[in-house]
């Protein structure tokens, strides 16, 4: 393994952005960014969709073993990619709020997730292979994303997650509840196994 791509809100940190509030005052029904960046205001809504984000950034949690997952692949000189829909300001709270840091990191001002350029970027970079590049995420613009870029998806699975998997019929490569089993799964990886 030589690079892991990370989601953040959902996967990382648990953000609670109010979707379907944002989706009510914006006038969306489907996915926020693709309508939004369709219409002639759009760069008002994503200053709204902004607000709330970084409002809740603010109020953000990690979620368990995160931290430890992140050292046990820097320790193996295993690179991390973060790639998220949300916006960078947003972000940046998330990563001081929580001491978080990535070899890279990807928003919504680099590209749009489904796109896979980014990760393909990294792995340029890199020189990772795709049998040697995994995406964690846990919702379908994960999945779609590892499945446009060619690589593995494993889902951190949520309630959010699950509710996903039954709406959009996707299955990850593999399914995990905690960070610590990660560990696992990549320390047999790494020795072949």
């Amino acid at each position: 393994m030589r690079l892991i791509i990370f989601d953040l809100d959902g996967t990382l940190v648990e953000f609670n952005i109010p979707v379907e509030r944002i989706k009510e005052i914006l006038g969306v029904r489907e996915s926020i960014l693709e309508e939004i960046m369709r219409r002639n205001d759009g760069w008002e809504c994503l200053r709204v969709l902004e607000r709330y984000e970084m409002e809740c950034a603010s109020k953000s949690r990690i979620y368990p073993g995160v931290r430890e997952f992140l050292s046990y692949l820097e320790e193996r000189g295993i690179k991390t990619v973060l790639y998220t829909r949300n916006s960078i300001r947003s972000v940046r709270i998330n990563l001081k709020r929580h001491n978080l840091t990535f070899d890279y990191i990807f928003t919504r001002e680099d590209d749009i997730k489904p796109s896979p350029y980014p990760i393909l970027h990294a792995m340029e970079d890199v020189g990772a292979r795709k049998n040697e590049v995994v995406l964690i995420g846990d919702y379908y613009h994960d999945y779609l994303t590892a499945k446009n870029a060619e690589i593995e998806f494993w889902l951190y699975e949520s309630e959010k997650a699950k509710e996903a998997m039954r709406k959009f019929r996707f299955q990850p490569d593999l399914k995990f509840k905690s960070y610590s089993y990660l560990i696992d799964v990549l320390e047999r990886r790494l020795n072949g196994n």
